[in-house]
């Protein structure tokens, strides 16, 4: 579960390292997000090797404080399938999306579960591994 000042790593071809969570969208009360929520993030820290591959107009773009909407796609609690099978992962990561929930980058690193690659197709074109 995700809430508000917690640190995520980004798992795709943007330069970002790991950003930090501002708000959690689509909830009024709820202040806590899960796999598939998109919530408002700010770059913390960002991988200068693969930062400086990046064009100049990207790099002004994703320059550290920055505020970006992103969507999880791992997280270090437990997640039920229907199938009745939990998956759990190492680590909480984040991948940035557009305003209509589309990946900036094309390419996402690791691994990205099924029920998020049916919900939204643009994500399973840019993921390589599928569980």
């Amino acid at each position: 579960m995700i809430q508000l000042g917690s640190v995520l790593k980004v798992v795709d071809k943007t330069g970002i390292f790991t950003v930090i969570c501002l708000k959690v969208l689509n909830f009024s009360k709820n202040r806590i997000a899960n796999l598939g929520d998109v919530i408002v993030v700010s770059v913390n820290t960002i991988n200068l090797k693969r930062f400086a591959f990046l064009k100049v107009r990207l790099q002004k773009r994703y320059r550290q404080g920055s505020i970006h909407r992103a969507l999880i796609i791992r997280a270090k609690v437990n997640y039920c399938r229907v199938s009745g099978a939990y998956i759990k992962f190492d680590e909480n990561s984040c991948v940035l999306v557009t305003n209509k929930n589309v990946p900036v980058t094309n390419k996402v690193y690791g691994p990205v579960l099924r029920e998020f690659c049916t919900r939204w197709p643009s994500l399973g074109c840019v993921s390589h591994c599928i569980v």
